[in-house]
């Protein structure tokens, strides 16, 4: 198998388990097994396969902000602040252009709109299930 498919593997499953650890605290915390009836187990499932969904796509929508640069200047900034708290360090003094020419770009993170929407798509599924319940 070649490097890429692996590391494909391995992003994909970690950030299933940790998607499905989130569900699983979720929907464990909220009873869903001491649940009878049947709405109330489907509302909490719906619940907990959106917060992960939810968390996905927003970290996803994060990174291609930061990727566009949106948070070049807070991140400048910052550094500066943390150089500047150091005593006795050797500061060097780096420019603004020289920070935005050295900062690399984040790739590879499509995985998390897909997981976030396979999440979301379940959600609904236990929410049209939680509506058509009498």
């Amino acid at each position: 198998m070649k490097e890429s498919n692996k590391s494909i593997i391995l992003k994909y499953a970690i950030a299933t388990v940790v998607a499905f650890a989130f569900f699983f605290l979720i929907v464990g915390l909220r009873d869903v097994f001491k649940q009878t009836e049947l709405k109330e187990v489907y509302r909490i499932l719906a619940d907990g396969f959106t917060y992960p969904g939810i968390f996905y796509i927003c970290s996803g929508f994060l990174l291609f902000a930061a990727n566009q640069g949106s948070f070049r200047g807070i991140g400048y900034a910052l550094k500066r602040f943390g150089l500047m708290l150091i005593p006795f360090s050797k500061k060097k003094h780096e420019t603004y252009a020289d920070y935005i020419a050295k900062e690399r770009t984040i790739k590879g993170y499509l995985f998390l709109f897909i997981l976030g929407g396979v999440f979301l798509l379940e959600a609904i599924i236990f929410i049209i299930l939680f509506y058509t319940v009498k």
